[in-house]
């Protein structure tokens, strides 16, 4: 939803929803026009946070008979929502689309252009929501397969493209007796994939419903001009396409054929593994195995056993999602992400003794992944209470977003999951330009209120104290790393002895208390410290600051 955050009307339509004409030519509600903008792209996630924060079952993502908005989208989008703070744009409500208008004349620069229609819009969760509909656009040719293909997709977990080989017989190619109805290389996708096209034949190829004249339907004027396509006045859907519904069933009203298809897809015996195929990345870190196909592989009946082990993992949970076998209700997300999370993919650490076969079999069981930027920024800020920016803008969630593997949705839409060289140098700008302002924004609380440092203050120094000093380092290693080791680890000595040597060199060298933003990166303004301490009489401030730099730049902080 990034890419539409940044245009309003990419989304919706100043004619179409008449409320959203008060952002055109006006510089004075420029921020007012991106929060709406940002309201609307935002909204189907707003849908999914709502039905799983409220413990509602996940079906409801696609029957919903409602819209979600905040303060800004409902003044476009019309209904009549109340809340508490009209400026939060964080705070959201179920909302209806009911200023949305059908055109008698279309064409916006047509001078009898006319949109007055008024619309009962039947929402159908995210099917239809224009967030979603925008964000995959059809065509005349295309006719809405690519929104049922990703449909499919996302709660079905069915991906058509993979059902069949795209054939390359020449005499099949050269088909033009409308093969994707009658050509048997075609049909084996297309009797799936056209119904479910058709289920969505009330929105036209940028999203709108019913947007050609009268509000009738969506048709292009080109396919019912053509006399030789058989369209007849009514018609809703292409005569020469199957006809809209799902499976062996037909969709039965055209005027709400996709909130019908939305029903269909949550009653749909594979709805449940589609929601574990779908969220199985955010909590795994990797996609699915794919099934090997090469029986002459040398690994073949090593990655068969892994894909096989994996299936019967998903499918299991898949199976107690639908029934609620955790006792929270059928189809509760909540407690499908605990099962994922709970389980040996998720949870194993290590193994004592595998042998060739084995090795390729658990290769990726466990394994950490690489935090996306707005991952790591939040990992950041909920472990050290420090938040990496510069002035308004977040550094790892938009100055280096792109830089260190992010997505834009527009020309990046896959975010990197290995680090790479240019990548690694944002870790090292993220480690030198945040630990020593960390590590004075920690130290200017109370000790009861330190995120980081609860077991020492400053005066705390190898000779004095190195017992509270080892304490505090056992802390980080478990803050930071997510690791619980005892006092007299190895790896807890490795950190004590950097703090040593460079609280040492320190001393020795004579280094002045006056902390120096210019030459020891604590620029504390730069990084909108509160209350910055000017001073480290001890040298242990910046030991401290040399100890969260290595720790931050480490795998264990940037993976998970």
């Amino acid at each position: 939803t990034e890419a539409f955050s940044r245009t309003l009307f990419g989304v919706v339509n100043r004619y179409r929803y008449p409320n959203s004409m008060r952002y055109y030519n006006n510089s004075s509600v420029r921020s007012d026009r991106l929060l709406t903008s940002d309201a609307i792209a935002r909204e189907p996630l707003q849908l999914i946070a709502h039905v799983v924060t409220n413990e509602r079952p996940y079906t409801e993502i696609l029957t919903a008979d409602y819209i979600m908005v905040n303060p800004y989208s409902a003044q476009v989008y019309g209904g009549d929502v109340s809340f508490n703070n009209y400026y939060d744009s964080n705070e959201w409500r179920e909302g209806r689309i009911t200023e949305y208008y059908r055109c008698t004349v279309c064409g916006q620069n047509n001078p009898d252009v006319s949109y007055e229609i008024e619309t009962d819009y039947p929402h159908a969760g995210i099917l239809n929501s224009p967030a979603f509909l925008a964000r995959f656009p059809s065509t005349m040719t295309n006719r809405n397969r690519a929104r049922a293909r990703w449909a499919y997709y996302f709660f079905l977990g069915v991906d058509i493209e993979a059902l069949s080989e795209r054939t390359t017989d020449q005499e099949a190619l050269a088909d033009e007796n409308n093969p994707t109805l009658n050509n048997s290389n075609c049909v084996v996708c297309h009797d799936i994939l056209d119904p479910v096209a058709g289920a969505f034949q009330n929105y036209g190829d940028d999203g709108f419903y019913r947007d050609k004249a009268y509000g009738y339907n969506s048709l292009p004027y080109s396919y019912k001009r053509d006399p030789l396509s058989g369209y007849q006045t009514g018609d809703t859907w292409y005569n020469d396409m199957l006809a809209p519904g799902f499976g062996d069933l037909l969709a039965p009203n055209p005027n709400n054929s996709l909130k019908w298809l939305a029903h269909e897809f949550a009653k749909d015996s594979r709805f449940g593994y589609g929601t574990v195929n779908f969220w199985y990345p955010a909590v795994i870190g990797r996609d699915p195995y794919a099934e090997p196909v090469n029986p002459q592989d040398p690994d073949y009946k090593s990655s068969l056993a892994a894909y096989t082990a994996e299936q019967d993992l998903m499918q299991q949970i898949a199976d107690d999602f639908v029934v609620g076998t955790s006792g929270n209700g059928a189809h509760n997300l909540k407690d499908m992400l605990v099962s994922l999370a709970m389980s040996n993919h998720y949870r194993a650490e290590s193994v004592k003794v595998m042998d060739p076969l084995q090795k390729v079999e658990l290769q990726e069981i466990g394994t950490g992944r690489l935090l996306s930027p707005e991952q790591l920024n939040r990992k950041l800020v909920d472990v050290s209470g420090f938040n990496w920016g510069y002035g308004p803008n977040s550094a790892l969630g938009r100055v280096y977003n792109l830089v260190y593997g992010g997505i834009d949705s527009l020309g990046i839409n896959d975010r990197a999951t290995e680090l790479t060289t240019l990548m690694s140098t944002v870790v090292a700008a993220m480690a030198n330009e945040t630990s020593c302002p960390i590590v004075s924004n920690d130290f200017s609380k109370p000790q009861s209120e330190r995120s980081l440092f609860t077991a020492v203050e400053l005066s705390s120094t190898p000779i004095s104290d190195p017992a509270a000093i080892r304490a505090n380092i056992q802390l980080l290693h478990e803050r930071l790393w997510g690791e619980s080791l005892p006092i007299n680890d190895p790896e807890i000595d490795a950190t004590f002895g950097l703090f040593e040597t460079i609280w040492s060199a320190r001393i020795s060298a004579g280094k002045s208390a006056a902390i120096s933003g210019d030459s020891e990166l604590c620029q504390f303004q730069l990084a909108n410290v509160e209350n910055p301490i000017g001073r480290d009489s001890n040298q242990t401030l910046r030991s401290w600051a040399a100890v969260i730099n290595y720790m931050l730049r480490d795998y264990k902080f940037i993976h998970e």
